[in-house]
């Protein structure tokens, strides 16, 4: 009995010890997890400007050839002249209904075949008439995007829906256009977006979790709005052919002056292509690059963000909206 009891103890032990072991590698694994989800979080705020739109080149398309006009060719007819050419009566087109018969099948064949070649042309120059108003409109569309056209400027922006969308770049945008410049305002989410706990891996494999410092939390949000308007400028280039746009980001925040919340512009830049176009975008740090660009910003890693007054087009352009 003693050596049973012994063994159940031990068999008991080991059963314990396993559970704990398991335990360990679960609590190891979901930290593992944690950490890692904390560290994409805070990774996709402050890359959201490495995911740019597709690039469209206007100018190409504004000096594309037409299409080529189709011809009329007469392949079936030729066919079918040929095979006449070459028949010759023979004692074995008796037994097929006379020599006649067939040559009158074959003349027939000749008239189908043109009918035939007639048809192929026709549908040929539909779709040539087709690609080619499609060519006409897409390059005047281009060179009136190239001449700056604020009505063709907007009517890109209306049919890009990734510029319509919220998810992280913010919950709302407004463009001004004008002859041959952009002003894009965005209402950019609150620093609520950013994560208020840091997360890390102790050695034992324990999940650490503390409060975040006031001035990475700051700095964390400088970076995410900074990303939001080199992200808004970066599409805008692509699928516009300007030399500069304006980005102006919104926050809610508290008026001093009227004691309310009010959407209130705390970064204005303005992008200039040929500076935006040499930045590696998956290298830069967000909030350090906007030095390559006029902006208006007051930021302090202890207070965050203050209101600044939004940058206009320094030659007087007006804009509409």
């Amino acid at each position: 009995m003693r050596s049973i009891a012994a063994a159940a103890r031990a068999a008991d032990r080991e059963a314990q010890r396993r559970h704990k072991q398991v335990q360990k590698a679960q609590m190891i694994s979901d930290s593992t997890t944690a950490v890692e989800d904390w560290e994409k979080c805070v990774g996709n705020l402050v890359s959201i400007h490495t995911d740019l739109v597709d690039m469209i080149d206007w100018h190409k398309i504004a000096s594309q050839p037409g299409p080529s006009e189709p011809y009329q060719a007469n392949d079936h007819r030729d066919r079918a002249e040929t095979a006449l050419a070459k028949f010759k009566p023979s004692v074995f087109h008796v037994f097929r209904g006379g020599s006649a018969k067939l040559r009158t099948q074959l003349e027939t064949k000749i008239d189908e075949a043109a009918v035939l070649d007639q048809k192929q042309y026709q549908d040929a120059f539909t779709a040539y008439a087709k690609a080619a108003a499609e060519w006409e409109d897409e390059t005047n569309f281009a060179k009136r995007l190239l001449r700056g056209e604020a009505a063709a400027i907007r009517q890109v922006i209306e049919e890009m829906q990734s510029l319509s969308e919220t998810a992280l770049v913010g919950t709302a945008i407004e463009f001004s256009f004008g002859q041959d410049f952009i002003h894009a305002k965005i209402n950019i989410h609150g620093d609520d977006i950013v994560p208020g706990m840091r997360r890390k891996q102790l050695a034992s494999g324990r999940l650490s979790e503390t409060k975040m410092p006031v001035g990475q939390f700051n700095e964390l949000y400088q970076d995410y709005v900074a990303s939001v308007a080199l992200k808004t400028a970066g599409d805008l280039f692509h699928i516009l052919p300007l030399v500069e746009v304006y980005v102006t980001c919104m926050a809610n925040m508290l008026n001093p002056q009227t004691g309310h919340q009010e959407w209130m512009p705390i970064l204005s830049v303005q992008f200039v292509r040929d500076s935006f176009m040499r930045l590696n975008l998956n290298e830069i740090d967000p909030s350090d690059a906007l030095r390559n660009f006029r902006h208006a910003m007051k930021f302090s890693k202890t207070k965050g963000f203050f209101a600044v007054e939004q940058l206009e087009p320094v030659n007087g352009r007006t804009a509409d909206r």
